[in-house]
C-alpha cells in the first residue's frame, strides 16, 4: 500500500468515526415541510384521534431531536416513563397515554417500526435522515474550514 492510499484510508477512517459521532449527536435544526398537515398518516391520525395527536407527535420530534442516538428506550418500565414524562413537558401525559399515543403513531407507520420490533426503542424514521444530513453539514463546515487552513499553512 502507498502511502497516498494508506492517507485516504486513514482519512476514510476519521471521515466514517466522525459521522457516526456526528449523526448521534443532538440536531439544533430540523426540516419542517410546511405541507406537512398534507401528510396522509398524519392526516389520518389528526382526522381519526383529533389535533392533540398532532401536535404531540410534533412534541416526539422536537425531543427526539434533542436527544443523543434521537431514541427512547421503551424495553422497560422507567424507559415508558421517562418518554411520558418528557411528553408531559407541554401536556399532561401518562404512561399509558404514552403507551396508547406510541401505539397509535406505530399503526400509523409513524415511527420507526423496525427499531421498536427489534429494540424497543421509539425513534421516527425522518428523524434518522435528518440527522445524517446535519451531520453532512456539519462535516462539509469542518472539511472546507480545513482545507482553508491547510492552504494558508502550505500554500
Amino acid at each position: 500500500m502507498t502511502s497516498d492510499e494508506a492517507e485516504k484510508l486513514a482519512a476514510q477512517d476519521a471521515y466514517d468515526r466522525f459521522m457516526e459521532e456526528a449523526e448521534s449527536d443532538p440536531i439544533r435544526f430540523i426540516k419542517h415541510d410546511t405541507r406537512a398537515h398534507d401528510d396522509e398518516a398524519l392526516y389520518r391520525l389528526a382526522n381519526r384521534k383529533g389535533m392533540a395527536l398532532y401536535g404531540w407527535y410534533w412534541l416526539l420530534v422536537e425531543l427526539l431531536t434533542g436527544r443523543k442516538h434521537h431514541y427512547y428506550d421503551v424495553s422497560d418500565d422507567a424507559g415508558w416513563r421517562r418518554l411520558a414524562r418528557d411528553m408531559s413537558c407541554i401536556c399532561d401525559m401518562g404512561t399509558d397515554e404514552c403507551k396508547e399515543f406510541i401505539a397509535e403513531l406505530y399503526n400509523a407507520s409513524l415511527i420507526n417500526r423496525e427499531q421498536y420490533d427489534e429494540l424497543q426503542r421509539v425513534t421516527i424514521t425522518r428523524i434518522l435522515a435528518d440527522a445524517r444530513a446535519y451531520a453532512e453539514s456539519v462535516a462539509s463546515k469542518k472539511i472546507g474550514a480545513w482545507k482553508t487552513n491547510r492552504k494558508k499553512v502550505f500554500g
